[in-house]
């Protein structure tokens, strides 16, 4: 997966999180401190499992795993982890991003090639300890059409200051 795949792939899921929310990037909070709140819902976020998707993924993690590479195939267990960064681009625009502090994942069911998923998360924790800013993000990802619960996560992060600083 080259940087340009990646921002491409950035892009493709900013403009499909503009249709589902009716709000355009730019109209998003900025990610700081004062904008985050214990209790704010974030998503749905729905999108489609492609084989594309799954095989770039494979390759940046350099996987020969044929479950991973045929086209009816699924997904490799840690591309879940950015379920977490639409949530966040959905709501939120700008910062200078976080540190992963602590994670947490229950896989029940792999996603599978053309699958239909929706993603939803609360803000579940706020505090500041040791003059940083840390949030918990608890998500899940199920079937958009049967609504069976596939992961369920819970990430812990440190918010960087405007200026680039863990505070």
């Amino acid at each position: 997966m080259t940087k340009s795949d990646t921002r491409d792939g950035i892009v493709q899921s900013m403009a499909t999180i503009a249709k589902q929310t009716g709000k355009k990037p730019d109209d998003r909070l900025e990610m700081c401190a004062d904008n985050l709140q214990e209790g704010q819902r974030l998503g749905p976020v729905f999108y489609v499992v492609g084989s594309d998707q799954i095989k770039a993924f494979a390759s940046a993690l350099r996987s020969r795993n044929p479950l991973y590479l045929d086209d009816d195939g699924v997904a490799p267990p840690t591309m879940r982890l950015l379920d977490y960064s639409l949530l966040i681009a959905t709501h939120f625009k700008g910062g200078k991003g976080g540190v992963h502090a602590k994670h947490r994942c229950d896989f029940i069911e792999p996603l599978r090639v053309g699958q239909a998923v929706r993603v939803e998360g609360t803000v579940t924790s706020i505090q500041r300890r040791r003059g940083k800013f840390y949030f918990t993000l608890e998500y899940e990802t199920r079937d958009a059409n049967s609504n069976q619960l596939l992961v369920r996560q819970a990430i812990t992060s440190i918010l960087l200051s405007r200026e680039g600083a863990m505070s």
